[in-house]
């Protein structure tokens, strides 16, 4: 048969997966999404099949999740949408590989095939998420269930790709009671889907009474347009604007102000240091946190960072410069290996990769400070909070994207990265959504997008280390082992 199956399958499977991503409370679709895919797989037997359902499924996965990229303000129309189509067609070779090495396996366990593709899908993931120009964690299947607290509590052992392994387990066991409905089998269903409920509510921290130093801070919310916030001559207003916004809690005494991605707008730092000083001058006792663009060397060996700083009225802490760069907006991959590939201009920037692990020291309470993208990456805040980190801040400028989903999409991974190391998180942007979280997941306060705002919450440093924290991705590491385990079992049969 030269068609096995009808992609219009495999599109409303992938459309449902993608819509589950998107800010419109419909996780739940991802508990059963896929399950056609897994009919499609079950009835194709060649390669080129595999690969295609694979890719079909991808395409739509893909474009239903970030069709946003091509709304970008900050490049052309023509450039945005030409990102968009190549970021979709690229992260579609993941899907493509999930269902070639499904296909794979499925010649040599035919009968139980589909209780490998868990461990499969969870390995992929886990092994493209170290490949940044996917966008990493991302689009990953776990950021679809964030609207279940509960559920994604468990995320403190396995981190997502816990969760990522549990859909797809759940997705397959309907798949098995559908092609067999035996009531063993709708057992298994009731089983899977029930289980990280109960190991969610076991592994929610209960409430406990304050037995250490609280911290009063300010996110500083600005909304301020980027047509605005790069003009010529706008520094001044900017950071005018972001002084009387934060004065009302400096003249309170709070402990810390923070203000989002590179906020000053100008090389605060370097030259003349007429705003440093203003800005200094307004502090009082208060500490502030502040996204600045920063550079380093001669003009001819120049290297620009985007970076935070900790000034207060009488000094200026060292710099962090960001780690992980955004590929093709901050900066053109391999670069650095052939430096004339940062002479093309495709309206992106052109910092360069910070390398120091550096966190700040407030009230001896140790802050570590990511930026925007950085959000996403759980291995990069675990590092940090191995390295002794209480308070994980994340400054961020969304401006870029004036509308839904962008925003809501990146905003909601900063709830992982608080369960995975029960650390405070505040998450402080330019044009939303700014907002603090607490160590079992909870938003505790948030701004919405496009709104001029300020934050003024409590916060309890941690100094706990969980399971995640200490291990990392052992569950997505174990899930890459065992597949390989299967890969070299058909090997092994073919000799």
């Amino acid at each position: 048969m030269r068609v096995a199956y009808s992609p219009f399958i495999l599109i409303i499977s992938a459309i449902l997966t993608g819509l589950a991503q998107q800010p419109l409370h419909l996780g739940w679709l991802a508990w059963f999404s896929l399950v056609p895919l897994i009919f499609v797989l079950n009835r194709i037997k060649s390669r080129k099949d595999f690969f295609k359902a694979g890719f079909i499924w991808g395409l739509a996965y893909y474009l239903t999740t970030i069709f946003w990229l091509a709304m970008n303000i900050g490049t052309t129309p023509i450039i945005g949408v030409i990102s968009m189509f190549a970021a979709v067609f690229y992260c579609s070779l993941n899907v493509a590989g999930i269902s070639l090495i499904t296909g794979y396996l499925k010649s040599h366990y035919s009968q139980r095939w589909f209780w490998l593709l868990p461990f499969v899908w969870t390995a992929v993931e886990y092994i493209r998420n170290m490949d940044v120009l996917t966008g990493g964690p991302w689009t990953a299947l776990a950021n679809t269930q964030l609207d279940f607290l509960t559920l994604v509590q468990n995320a403190e052992i396995t981190g997502i790709y816990g969760i990522t392994f549990w859909i797809i387990l759940l997705n397959v066991s309907i798949y098995n009671w559908m092609d067999r409905p035996y009531p063993g089998h709708s057992f298994a269903v009731v089983s899977i889907f029930l289980l990280p409920w109960i190991t969610g509510i076991i592994l929610t921290p209960t409430p406990q009474a304050d037995i250490g130093k609280k911290m009063d801070i300010t996110l500083i919310q600005p909304n301020i347009h980027l047509s605005q916030k790069w003009k010529p001559g706008a520094v001044r207003e900017n950071i005018e604007s972001l002084i009387t916004l934060s004065k009302p809690a400096i003249d309170n005494g709070v402990d810390i102000v923070i203000w989002p991605e590179s906020a000053t707008s100008s090389y605060i730092l370097q030259g003349n240091q007429y705003y440093l000083k203003w800005i200094q001058s307004e502090l009082d006792d208060s500490k502030l946190l502040s996204g600045i663009p920063y550079y380093t060397g001669e003009k001819e060996k120049r290297k620009f960072f985007n970076s935070v700083v900790l000034i207060s009225t009488d000094s200026v802490s060292k710099i962090y410069n960001k780690l992980t760069l955004v590929p093709m907006a901050e900066h053109i991959p391999l670069s650095g290996a052939f430096p004339s590939l940062k002479e093309l201009n495709l309206g992106q920037a052109n910092f360069t990769h910070g390398d120091e692990f550096r966190m700040f020291n407030i009230q001896n309470t140790t802050f570590a400070a990511m930026i925007c993208f950085e959000s996403t990456f759980p291995a990069l805040s675990a590092e940090f909070v191995r390295l002794g980190a209480q308070v994980l801040v994340y400054v961020v400028n969304d401006g870029w994207y004036e509308t839904p989903p962008e925003p809501q999409q990146h905003a909601k991974q900063a709830v992982y990265r608080a369960i995975e190391n029960r650390r405070p998180v505040l998450r402080c942007t330019n044009t939303g959504i700014s907002m603090v979280v607490n160590p079992s997941g909870n938003i505790v306060k948030q701004l919405p997008l496009n709104q001029t705002g300020v934050i003024n919450a409590a916060i309890m440093p941690s100094n706990g280390v969980t399971f995640y924290t200490k291990y990392g991705d052992i569950f997505a590491q174990i899930s890459a082992v065992i597949s390989m385990f299967f890969i070299l079992g058909v090997l092994l049969r073919k000799k």
